[in-house]
């Protein structure tokens, strides 16, 4: 009993990190090792199956022997989920891009009116306030002028948000990931004849699409 029964009422199985993890890494098998700990002992937000986890991201920085638990995990990013939708902007849409961009960087898109000629006949770009409605959006492809894929890492790499690879090609049109509030307003603004400018941001802070 003391050897066999005892363990199974009073411990659970639970998953631990096998090294440290970043934060937004897919998490693979080899990534963690299930072990027994006192009941006593755990977190009630500890993952005890691998379904809860195989196949998630790192929601944060997760140590090495860490028990992983549901605030460290985070579902695919790269998942549409309710609520929200992949947007693609075309190239006629954008003022500017980074050549550098990559599926799994994180973008603001600020829109800009077409310039007008002032006093001077020099033309001036505007912005508007809904450029703060576009902050913070994952991006889930970069294409060039001929459709084809700008990768984000080498074949055979490991993939993980905010990665980038050396990649080829030049963006020229991209996808993200935004709420369908966001693109019914981005979709007012293009329709307004507004073109976008699109920065590169840190993934450290999000929002909109690209929310945890």
């Amino acid at each position: 009993y003391n050897q066999f029964v005892a363990p199974m009422l009073t411990n659970e199985w639970v998953y631990v990190a096998r090294t440290q993890l970043p934060a937004d890494t897919p998490i693979q098998a080899a990534d963690v090792e299930r072990i027994r700990v006192p009941k006593s002992e755990l977190s009630p937000d500890a993952i005890t199956n691998a379904e809860g986890l195989l196949g998630t991201y790192t929601a944060q920085p997760v140590d090495e022997n860490q028990v992983l638990t549901a605030l460290d995990t985070e579902p695919d990013p790269f998942t549409i989920t309710p609520g929200t939708e992949d947007v693609p902007i075309s190239s006629t849409w954008i003022a500017s891009v980074s050549e550098t961009l990559r599926q799994g960087d994180y973008v603001d898109l600020i829109p800009i009116a077409q310039p007008q000629a002032g006093a001077d006949n020099v033309g001036t770009f505007t912005t508007t306030s809904e450029a703060s409605e576009f902050k913070h959006l994952l991006v889930l492809s970069v294409h060039t002028d001929n459709n084809a894929e700008v990768t984000s890492q080498q074949t055979g790499a490991p993939q993980s948000v905010g990665a980038r690879g050396s990649g080829t090609g030049v963006p020229a049109s991209v996808d993200v990931k935004m709420t369908t509030a966001e693109a019914q307003a981005l979709a007012s603004l293009i329709q307004q004849k507004y073109q976008l400018l699109i920065v590169g941001v840190s993934d450290e802070t999000r929002s909109g699409g690209g929310m945890k």
